[in-house]
């Protein structure tokens, strides 16, 4: 079997061009979110910060920089280095499926805060024991030159939520996160 190259990538940063001119945009990552703790929300997650007044659970994570097989695009390393944080607060809404989301984080030296939303679509899928999520945030507050952003999350739990190891075990917990950034363009 011939080996395929792969690339290491710290938050797979991609500047895009956005005219002929070449200005750089956007900026765009994924990394993986690995949760470090999940606790009985605290006064960080108050109404007044998070935008909603039942906040339930308080996370913490780290992003983890991942690896992919150039070739095909394949994950081979989801836990490469530590390249972020988030802090993240969680609230029940009418739709059990769906819930209220808020975070506050660093990515690189880059500082941001979000809103958004998650959403259940399946349980016990695609095994019992683990749950499938999508996730988003409406990226704000991020330093001078950023218009905002957004983060979008491919999400598996499992009944062991914390850590990297998984249960039933083999699943990359607990999000795949794409975050892309938008910046102010430069006038001509």
């Amino acid at each position: 079997m011939r080996s395929r190259p792969a690339v290491s990538l710290c938050c797979l940063l991609v500047a895009v061009s956005a005219n002929a001119e070449g200005q750089s945009v956007e900026e765009i990552y994924v990394v993986r979110s690995l949760r470090l703790s999940r606790e009985a929300a605290s006064p960080f997650c108050a109404a007044e910060r998070t935008g909603f007044p039942n906040a339930r659970t308080e996370d913490h994570y780290k992003f983890q920089s991942i690896a992919v097989d150039a070739e095909n695009g394949m994950v081979t390393d989801a836990n490469v280095r530590t390249v972020g944080i988030l802090h993240a607060c969680f609230g029940p809404t009418d739709d059990p499926a769906l819930f209220n989301f808020y975070a506050e984080g660093a990515l690189g030296n880059v500082s941001f805060q979000g809103r958004g939303e998650c959403r259940t679509p399946k349980r016990d899928y695609p095994e019992p024991g683990a749950n499938i999520h999508r996730c988003f945030l409406e990226i704000s507050n991020l330093p001078p030159g950023y218009v905002g952003g957004q983060l979008t999350t491919n999400t598996v739990t499992s009944k062991q939520s914390i850590g990297l190891v998984s249960d039933p075990p083999g699943y990359v917990q607990p999000s795949i996160a794409t975050i892309r950034l938008w910046r102010q363009r430069q006038p001509n």
